[in-house]
């Protein structure tokens, strides 16, 4: 994550917000929900009008946070309800020439739950995505969803293409959705040759890389010094050592067939964002028989990308390892909603 400062991401600025509202202390909540163009701040930041009239936070500065303000304080007095609105450079004259799309509503006691929802999330480390729907008229609302859940406002309102890597608006549906915990990782399983030429091109391209295998010799640190980690494990057992996500990467190179099914039967259940296995067609054929043997559905397996990587007919670890990449790239593009751009807000 990036620029989380005065973020819903920033674990004092949102130990702060509930302290407020936990005293009884309500406050109004400008929200930047997505920007088009150059601006000052990205989508996620956040500023806050508190009761004893002092100033949390900040959007960035400029004529967007001066009107900002001033929907805050008409909010928060009752002049005005709760309001979602363009802030586009032809109404703040901004020399950047971008637009923010900000919405500024009173947060009560109501929030705090979600607020403490929200920092035990933060406190933990854990995967989760921050919620919003802005109704055409009336309270916005507000929750928290979590990793792997099951939630109602994911499974049926049309908020699951939104779960991404990154900040994301939906303009139609009037949806926010924002990702907080760790950044994705990339587990590159089997630290062999192909796996030691991934490894630093991986970490080149933005990619968290954790390498895992089962050989002493070969889990070294210092061979893979563009890692994060390097983990010495079971193969049988990757889940005693490693955590893997359904917004993780994961690229199976372990040093034989019967290995790589035992790692990619484990990922299933996380149905990571990309998985990939190095391999012929016919290990193909036969890794997908044996995994819906062990009840692995073949609509998942039919999914894994094996064969691995861009067919640049690559040959060399090197080639290989460039070919995985290419890959991956593309599948982390895709996998983010249409029209976001950059790390920092996107509109749909």
């Amino acid at each position: 994550m990036v620029d989380s400062h005065e973020t819903l991401r920033d674990l004092s600025f949102v130990r702060r917000l509930l302290t407020e509202l936990e005293a009884g202390r309500p406050f109004s909540l400008a929200s930047v929900l997505a920007t088009r163009g150059s601006m000052p701040r990205p989508a996620g930041a956040r500023m806050a009008l508190l009761s004893d009239g002092s100033w949390l936070g900040t959007v960035g500065g400029g004529r967007v946070e001066q009107m900002a303000q001033e929907r805050c304080a008409r909010v928060f007095s009752g002049e005005e309800p709760d309001t979602l609105e363009w802030l586009t450079h032809a109404k703040t004259g901004m020399a950047c020439g971008g637009d923010a799309l900000v919405g500024v509503a009173l947060w009560k006691s109501r929030q705090a739950e979600f607020l403490r929802a929200l920092r035990g999330a933060l406190e933990s480390g854990a995967s989760a995505w921050i919620l919003e729907r802005w109704p055409a008229s009336g309270v916005p609302e507000v929750k928290l969803a979590s990793e792997g859940g099951n939630d109602a406002e994911v499974a049926e309102g049309g908020v699951a293409p939104l779960l991404s890597d990154v900040i994301a608006w939906d303009e139609d549906g009037r949806r926010y959705a924002e990702p907080i915990g760790p950044d994705p990782i990339a587990f590159v399983f089997g630290g062999g040759h192909v796996g030691r030429a991934l490894t630093p091109v991986l970490a080149g391209v933005g990619f968290r890389v954790v390498v895992f295998d089962d050989r002493s010799g070969v889990a070294v640190p210092r061979d893979f010094p563009a890692a994060e980690r390097v983990v010495l494990g079971s193969f049988q057992d990757i889940g005693e050592k490693v955590k893997v996500c359904s917004r993780d990467y994961v690229v199976v190179l372990t040093h034989g067939h019967a290995a790589d099914i035992d790692v990619l039967e484990q990922v299933y259940p996380a149905r990571p964002a990309y998985v990939g296995c190095i391999g012929s067609r016919a290990k193909a054929a036969f890794a997908r028989k044996t995994l819906e043997e062990r009840g692995v559905p073949r609509t998942w397996s039919d999914s894994v990308h094996l064969p691995i990587g861009e067919s640049i007919l690559a040959v060399t670890p090197a080639e290989i390892a460039i070919s995985i990449t290419a890959e991956m790239i593309k599948c982390r593009a895709k996998l983010r909603p249409q029209g976001t751009h950059g790390k920092g807000g996107s509109v749909l």
